[in-house]
């Protein structure tokens, strides 16, 4: 009993098995916690979640229980882990005259659902072949990294950003033509949160793009002889790969750096490990609510501004190219917005605000044209709510990055984390041109006239279907095809 004791109050956000090495929970323990799992949303009316969220964790009784998913201007999302818990909060929220819903009943049959449709499509892969139309796990991705500086030695060159808490190489994909003299470049980066699959998905989509595209259109030719692109699919390897590990780990938020921090004001006794690296960054660190300070919750900060290896290796290497890199994209999930500074503050507008505004409707005017989905666009705080030591936001204020950008990805509140593999293609394919537009708007300025990139061409998917051969293959087929109908028709 005192172990499943330890084990149920080591159970946090999006992970549910937050001990560090020793202590991590045995898969029985995993499939036992990972039952009767509810998705609620709580409808906050004029109320602010620091208003009533300290008063229901000091009345339940075991608010380990309790995670977030998401939220925004007027709703809390957030998982309960426990039935008997789901109870409790419940009647609490009734207490205190919050209206609720539970949307998801079963959150783990969800979680299944969605592995067992990536399996399915990986036992269908092809032998030498990177199947852009499935999730991929942390050592196929950088397989692929090593794959394609291979294929393209004079474009595409692997780069080591940082390292992890746990030893991992943080690595990035340079991509351009090289120059005698220091080009302009963009920087895009994903995976700050494990859980966000379809980010790493769509770095690793427009890395095929560009590479597979130059020679042969001449938009993204121009763009790789003017511009350097660094593209780093996965800043949280560690993360992620614990985001494989189990069904129970699917959802998991933050790093697993551990420090033997402790939850004493959570009625937590066991060590806690993680952090969210997206509010480790130095700018306005810490000024979120006060459980920020509190390693048991999901979006812990960090024990100081950049303490995380992660965070402040990325941060050196923008930095060491300050003034080179003159765009940032982030790319996460769900939601479907293209959001600007600031993050921190619903109040203060940038000074380039209207350039901000510009390239925002360009880019979103862009995603659109492909698929027909519409992506929100405006300042984080006001699509999402006041979060501090952003990315985004250090990027902007810290870096002096005038065009950066948090993108979270597709989808709405349907599927949220677990996007169905059906869906990989489609929110890859639409973000293409507009981080197309992102490069040529940094090129040419404010000055730029704004010109539809087109949304067909050879290259979708990246497998067989997309290369010269198939498409002569093709077109050969159906004119034999044609000639044998008319015959017949004699």
């Amino acid at each position: 009993m005192a172990s499943l004791k330890i084990v149920l109050v080591c159970l946090i956000a999006f992970g549910w098995i937050a001990c560090p090495r020793g202590q991590i929970m045995s898969e029985e323990d995993l499939d036992t916690a990972y039952r009767g799992i509810q998705k609620m949303r709580i409808h906050l009316g004029n109320n602010t979640i620091e208003s009533f969220y300290p008063i229901v964790l000091s009345e339940l009784s075991d608010p380990t229980q309790l995670s977030q998913v998401r939220q925004l201007p007027g709703t809390y999302d957030m998982i309960v882990t426990v039935s008997s818990i789901a109870e409790e909060f419940k009647d609490l929220l009734r207490k205190y005259g919050l209206p609720f819903e539970v949307y998801v009943e079963d959150l783990r049959e969800s979680i299944e659902e969605h592995l067992r449709e990536n399996l399915r499509l990986a036992e269908d892969d092809k032998v030498d072949e990177f199947n852009f139309a499935r999730y991929h796990p942390y050592d196929e991705i950088l397989q692929y990294l090593t794959d394609t500086a291979g294929r393209y030695p004079n474009l595409a060159t692997v780069v080591n950003v940082a390292h992890t808490f746990e030893g991992r190489p943080v690595l990035a994909m340079k991509i351009g033509v090289a120059k005698s003299t220091p080009k302009r470049a963009v920087w895009m980066d994903a995976g700050l949160h494990p859980r966000e699959w379809i980010a790493p998905a769509t770095a690793l989509y427009f890395i095929h793009q560009l590479v597979t595209r130059y020679g042969r259109d001449q938009t993204v030719t121009d763009l790789l002889e003017k511009l350097d692109w660094y593209i780093a699919p996965v800043i949280n390897a560690d993360g992620y790969i614990y985001s494989w590990s189990h069904p129970a780990r699917r959802l998991w938020r933050k790093s697993t750096s551990h420090y033997n921090n402790t939850c004493e004001d959570m009625n937590c006794t066991c060590l806690q490990m993680g952090v969210d690296l997206n509010h480790n960054w130095d700018v306005h660190w810490g000024e979120e609510m006060a459980s920020g300070d509190n390693p048991c919750n999901y979006w812990y900060h960090g024990r100081s501004p950049l303490s995380e290896p992660e965070t402040k290796g990325v941060s050196d290497f923008i930095l060491e190219r300050r003034g080179t890199i003159q765009a940032y994209l982030t790319l996460s999930s769900y939601g479907q917005m293209w959001m600007y500074p600031y993050h921190y503050n619903a109040t203060k507008i940038p000074p380039d605000h209207e350039d901000h505004v510009r390239l925002s409707e360009i880019a979103t005017a862009a995603i659109s044209r492909v698929h027909g989905k519409q992506y929100q666009h405006g300042r984080s705080a006001d699509l999402m709510v006041v979060e501090t030591g952003t990315s985004a936001d250090w990027a902007y204020d810290k870096a002096g990055i005038v065009h950066s950008y948090s993108i979270e990805l597709r989808d709405t509140y349907e599927h949220e984390y677990l996007l169905p593999p059906a869906q990989i293609l489609p929110t890859a394919q639409e973000l293409f041109p507009a981080f197309i537009q992102v490069g040529l708007y940094v090129w040419d300025g404010p000055n730029y006239e704004y010109v539809p990139y087109p949304t067909s061409g050879a290259e979708t998917t990246g497998r067989l279907q997309d290369s010269a051969v198939y498409q002569w293959l093709l077109a050969t087929s159906l004119m034999m095809m044609c000639i044998f109908t008319r015959a017949a028709s004699y």
